[in-house]
């Protein structure tokens, strides 16, 4: 039966796509429930005007991809980091070197129903360590 058919979820909103980002990274990569972006069909990377050497492609694939309410019960973990793969599809070659990928609104991912741990390659903003950390979240920072 198709799963389409059958379900009455309706697809999360993010306030933030670069929230969005770190989740689908998990469910693309980590969880394998949802097909990543594959850019080979793509011939050349897509620049946009304000981000030099984003794939408009990828961004527009993961933009327009719905995240449902039991693909959110699945993220149990979470990395905050510039290497993420998803990250790599959004904006090839990008070394990390600047905060245009960091989530400016997070409570998204606060409010992820089954977070448990956050790893985050660099110290998160300390209200949202606080939020996660009222929540039951562990976060672990370098």
């Amino acid at each position: 039966m198709d799963e389409e058919s059958t379900t009455t979820e309706e697809p999360i909103e993010f306030a933030d796509f670069n929230a969005k980002l770190l989740v689908l990274d998990v469910l693309c990569y980590d969880l394998d429930v949802l097909e990543p972006y594959d850019g080979d069909d793509d011939e050349d990377t897509v620049d946009d005007d304000e981000v030099t050497g984003q794939d408009d492609r990828a961004r527009e694939y993961y933009d327009d991809l719905d995240l449902l309410p039991s693909h959110l019960d699945l993220v149990t973990e979470l990395t905050v980091d510039s290497d993420l793969e998803v990250l790599q599809d959004v904006h090839p070659g990008w070394d990390g070197s600047d905060d245009r990928y960091d989530p400016q609104n997070w409570d998204d991912l606060v409010d992820l129903p089954a977070l448990r741990i956050v790893y985050a390659a660099a110290p998160l903003p300390a209200h949202v360590s606080e939020a996660l950390t009222a929540k039951g979240v562990e976060v672990r920072s370098a």
